[in-house]
């Protein structure tokens, strides 16, 4: 299962995908940018779609918050 770290900056949620690589005798995560939807339980679908597990990274604002913006 991949990771999708997901935060809150300036109004707007971002995504990035996290996967793991290869690097000699261990592993680091390599970040990608993506687009996902701006509401979390939209983000949750999302994920569950596409096999994510979410890392909720930062200050998570409340719905109704995230819903008047």
């Amino acid at each position: 299962m991949r990771s999708l770290v997901v935060y809150y900056l300036d109004g707007k949620w971002f995504g990035e995908e996290a996967t793991y690589k290869r690097s000699g005798s261990g592993y680091y995560r390599e970040y990608t940018r993506i687009d996902i939807p701006q509401s979390k339980a939209e983000i949750k679908r999302f994920a569950a779609e596409h096999r994510y597990k979410i890392e909720w990274r930062g200050e998570i604002p409340e719905e109704a918050a995230t819903v008047a913006t």
